[in-house]
């Protein structure tokens, strides 16, 4: 998969841009608050339908506009168009100029993974965002998976509302728990393949950039311990029916479990360092990239944000020789390293939401 063109019209602090990408490898330098980060997040928005950064869309219209737009030309087999139109009250998502009546429809179609500085929050953050996490890279590459997901997710917003009431219709709650049984273990199947392919790459890559002899894991902390076991889950349900009475809100399910890291056995966040756990979502996302390759049969696209400003230049040389050749790459960076100026790489930079190409790479 190839970005071939990007055009943006009046997205955070771009009036006008449009810009053609290397197939290879791009380096995009600027000051701080120029909009490269800006540029990248359009990119992850037509792969998402939405923002990593925020959940209001009204943001990333440039003040004073009534609208923002983002346009993309890549290649991914076939030459492919796609667009979205954001607007205050709502957007329009379009596939060669026609527009789709469901996100669904819409993600994945472009595929790309970021490293953002703000990743390592993931650690320690609440289990929601490792969820969130979890569920969007495995939508990108599965549109079963983000259907049983949006059911399950209005099945839960059905039962919780039911669990409110005074009268609780028991019926109706055995229905709700039996079609949410059987969206969970669609998604519990899928969670543990996606964890299990990520194990099988992460520890090598995780070696390789970091030289260290450790040895690195994705845990998924399951809601059940057996596989995909419906009445398992039915069980579960029924053994905290009372307690989610009580409570108004349904305690236990999917919507409630876990993903951690560990080093040698141990959780990441009680051992690991700082520049460890920059390794550790590196080697992540590069384990990311190989699995949905994988699946897809298509490589996506690598975002770097502001990656090489934490790294020691021998950690620098180590990623971008894992990076520089099976996929496009996008980094971002306030100054490009003297090696990075060796490569064949096409070199950009933006000024106050303006791009200048300073070298043509391979187109």
């Amino acid at each position: 998969m190839i970005i071939e063109n990007l055009s943006l019209k009046n997205y955070r602090n771009y009036s006008s841009a449009s810009v053609d990408l290397s197939s290879e490898f791009n380096v995009i330098s600027g000051a701080n608050a120029q909009g490269k980060t800006n540029l990248l997040e359009s990119m992850v928005y037509l792969s998402l339908s939405k923002s990593h950064r925020t959940n209001d869309d009204s943001l990333l219209i440039k003040h004073g506009c009534e609208y923002a737009k983002i346009s993309c030309r890549f290649k991914s087999g076939v030459e492919k168009n796609i667009s979205a139109l954001i607007r205050s009250a709502g957007k329009t998502l379009m596939i060669e100029n026609q527009p789709v009546l469901k996100s669904s429809a819409f993600i994945g179609q472009l595929n790309v993974v970021l490293f953002a500085p703000d990743d390592l929050r993931i650690f320690e953050d609440q289990p929601r965002e490792r969820r969130r996490m979890m569920n969007q890279e495995i939508s990108k590459i599965s549109n079963r998976y983000l259907i049983s997901l949006n059911n399950y997710q209005g099945l839960l917003r059905q039962r919780n509302i039911l669990l409110k009431q005074k009268k609780i219709d028991m019926n109706y709650l055995d229905t709700l728990d039996e079609q949410m049984i059987k969206e969970e273990v669609k998604i519990i199947h899928s969670r543990r393949v996606f964890v299990e392919e990520i194990n099988q790459l992460l520890p090598d890559i995780y070696q390789k950039l970091s030289a260290e002899n450790i040895k690195s894991k994705m845990v998924y902390h399951c809601c059940i311990d057996n596989s995909e076991s419906a009445e398992e889950l039915n069980s579960m349900l029924k053994s905290a029916r009372e307690k989610d009475m009580e409570t108004g809100t349904t305690t236990s399910g999917i919507h409630r479990e876990d993903l951690s890291f560990t080093m040698d056995g141990r959780n990441l966040i009680e051992t690991a360092s700082q520049g460890q756990r920059r390794m550790m979502m590196l080697a992540y996302k590069m384990a990311l990239l190989q699995f949905i390759q994988k699946i897809s049969k298509d490589t996506p696209i690598l975002l770097l944000d502001d990656v090489l400003s934490e790294l020691d230049i021998e950690h620098q040389k180590r990623l971008i020789s894992m990076v520089h050749k099976p996929c496009q790459c996008i980094i971002t960076c306030t100054e490009i390293p003297a090696f990075l100026k060796e490569q064949n790489a096409a070199e950009y930079y933006i000024e106050n939401g303006t791009i200048a190409v300073q070298k043509r790479g391979t187109l």
